[in-house]
């Protein structure tokens, strides 16, 4: 019993589960229906809901498999900033978060198991990609003082996380085709880094030494810039592939469409302009970041109802 309560202190305290739940609902559902109109007409209905299930519970223990070796890779770096997490003040040790990720292994490759060889493939990449990153961090001085190298290289994770529901769309006889595919989990990864950038953009007045932010060597200004334009890009390409769409060639796409994609990028607008007001008192671009991503799942999810012609994605 102590094990378990010391698990639970460690889970809810480091991995807030309504929040991440809520995420492994609106990323399947808004990468999914961003697919369904790219599949061909007449195809079988897309995902079964045991699948969708399966796949959704498994990304939750992937997440926390990743909190997990998030805790132990950022240590040293907690000691000194943030002294309250459980590593830190030794509610939980090293060896006993080890024992936490071969658990959370194991539940998660059984899930995926139930979805298809390529989940399980998948899953497995993610979570290996992911303890190699905790290598790299101990052995590379530059990985770890370099925020943007970091990002091109840690970013991976979450590419994997989007082609982990993309290969959902396989499952029924026709899926989308590969190269739209492709497009579509880069404008998911895109539209991530914009949340990711802004959320640790602040002027440098504000950052105490040795904070780690993106804005740390460029300025404000150019990483939130930055910010900006990979939300601008997610919402160009995912629009240009779903235009593209065979359903859009008959007349399938209606005009609200366009009205509910830019939805992201009026957020991107609340994003530095909020940054913009606050110049007198520390302040990230975070909350109008995370509500920007959160509107391009939510946008993408509503996607077939917006395609007549697009076909069903969720058996």
């Amino acid at each position: 019993m102590k094990a378990l309560r010391a698990f639970w202190r460690f889970f809810s305290r480091r991995f807030p589960a309504p929040r991440y739940l809520a995420y492994v609902v609106l990323l399947p559902v808004g990468v999914l229906g961003t697919l369904a109109p790219l599949r061909a007409e007449g195809a079988a209905v897309g995902p079964g809901a045991a699948q969708q299930g399966c796949a959704a519970l498994a990304l939750f223990v992937i997440l926390f498999f990743m909190r997990a070796v998030d805790e132990v890779k950022d240590l040293d770096y907690d000691r000194e900033f943030h002294p309250d997490r459980p590593l830190v003040t030794g509610e939980t040790d090293v060896a006993t978060a080890g024992t936490y990720l071969a658990g959370s292994a194991v539940v998660a490759l059984g899930l995926s198991a139930v979805v298809g060889t390529a989940a399980v493939v998948t899953a497995a990449a993610i979570m290996t990609y992911s303890l190699f990153l905790l290598l790299l961090e101990r052995v590379s001085e530059r990985f770890r003082e370099s925020m943007w190298g970091n990002i091109l290289v840690t970013v991976q994770l979450k590419t994997g996380l989007v082609c982990y529901v993309a290969q959902l769309s396989t499952t029924g006889a026709a899926g989308a085709p590969a190269a739209e595919t492709a497009l579509v989990v880069l404008a998911f990864v895109l539209a991530y880094l914009h949340w990711e950038i802004a959320r640790k953009t602040v002027r440098s007045r504000f950052a105490l030494p040795g904070e780690k932010f993106y804005s740390t060597a460029p300025g404000a200004a150019w990483s939130l810039g930055a910010a900006a334009a990979l939300m601008v890009a997610a919402c160009v390409i995912r629009a240009a592939v779903v235009l593209g769409s065979p359903g859009s060639d008959t007349g399938g796409v209606r005009p609200v469409f366009l009205v509910v994609s830019a939805l992201p990028l009026a957020l991107v607008i609340w994003t530095v302009l909020d940054f913009r007001a606050q110049r007198r008192r520390r302040h990230t671009a975070g909350a109008p970041a995370f509500a920007a991503y959160l509107a391009f799942l939510v946008t993408g999810a509503l996607q077939p109802a917006l395609m007549d012609d697009a076909p069903p994605w969720f058996g």
